[in-house]
């Protein structure tokens, strides 16, 4: 099949009303049949919070202009917002009716904080958020609630500490999101963490040993592959990534699109096309996994979007 066939143009992409689709039967399918899986599969979706700063109805309707079909909320807008802690259902009304009337799918809850915080009210708090969310996940319109795995550091959740790396650290982790776990199953919801280099759940390893701790279909994976290269480890891109989606793959709910690069702290964490991030690999491991998904732009701000958006559609062609 020549290589011009399998090419989609822009405009044929952002016609498609749900979304951004990716995805692909086995490992010995053509390129061909995986792009026909692509249209099928995979959505392309953005988080809400890139456009908070904007009005509810013009942020959704830029939203359904750039080509989106789903979204992760934390139902946060310039003039509606939702405080789980001091709930307003009209809020959350407006926002869930305002999505629904642009064909916009809720695929996940902003329910991000560190649930291991050293400073006990803190941590007290942010899993109290996560529990509402887990209870009311039905009235706010997806099952779905992320977070991340936390860290012992008390200065900030996106840097490490020496006691992440401890059993002592782990178990505590461990027990955080096993005791979420057990309220997502009182009420049918999910789980989905996020590990992170700089947290607890910082490894291919230890993700798949807390998968194997606590066996249950209320927690899954959201896949980011960014967040599991150390600097040392950019080097071996293709192997860590493969292996990422050989244990990890099937616990897999949702995927975002950013990217990784090295930097004098370790790595940073970019919009999707500025760093080095074997796109073609991701997508196509993604694809393989042969189920619908959504893949979520993450990382930018509001005017970066776009940019982000087209490197994406751009990488699809070369699955």
């Amino acid at each position: 099949m020549r290589r011009a066939a399998l090419v989609l143009g822009r405009r044929d992409w952002l016609k498609v009303t749900a979304g951004v689709i990716i995805g692909a039967p086995a490992f010995t399918a053509t390129a061909g049949d995986w792009n026909a899986k692509a249209k099928q599969n995979l959505k392309l979706g953005v988080m809400s919070n890139t456009y908070s700063s904007l009005p509810l109805e013009q942020a959704v309707a830029k939203i359904k202009a750039e080509g989106f079909g789903s979204v992760v909320t934390d139902f946060v807008f310039a003039d509606v917002r939702f405080n789980p802690l001091a709930p307003d259902w009209q809020a959350v009304a407006k926002i869930r009716n305002s999505f629904e009337q642009q064909g916009i799918r809720i695929v996940g809850i902003y329910g991000y904080t560190n649930i291991v915080d050293p400073i006990s009210e803190r941590r007290k708090r942010g899993i109290a958020r996560i529990e509402f969310l887990l209870a009311n996940w039905k009235r706010l319109g997806c099952a779905n609630v992320s977070t991340e795995t936390g860290t012992l550091n008390s200065k900030s959740d996106w840097v490490e500490s020496p006691e992440n790396a401890t059993e002592e650290g782990y178990q505590k982790c461990r027990a955080a999101v096993e005791g979420l776990v057990r309220q997502a199953e009182k009420t049918g919801a999910i789980v989905s963490i996020e590990p992170y280099w700089r947290n607890i759940i910082d490894s291919i390893e230890r993700a798949e040993g807390l998968f194997h701790d606590i066996p249950s279909p209320s927690l899954k994976l959201v896949m980011d592959p960014c967040n599991y290269y150390r600097k040392q480890d950019l080097p071996r891109m293709q192997p860590v990534l493969e292996d990422m989606f050989k244990r990890l793959g099937s616990q897999i709910i949702l995927a975002h699109a950013k990217d990784v690069k090295a930097s004098a702290e370790g790595t940073d964490l970019p919009g999707a096309g500025q760093g080095v991030l074997d796109y073609p690999l991701y997508l196509r491991l993604l694809a393989q996994l042969d189920r619908e998904m959504d893949l979520i732009i993450e990382h930018v701000g509001a005017k970066e979007v776009p940019q982000a958006r087209d490197y994406v559609l751009a990488q699809l062609a070369r699955v």
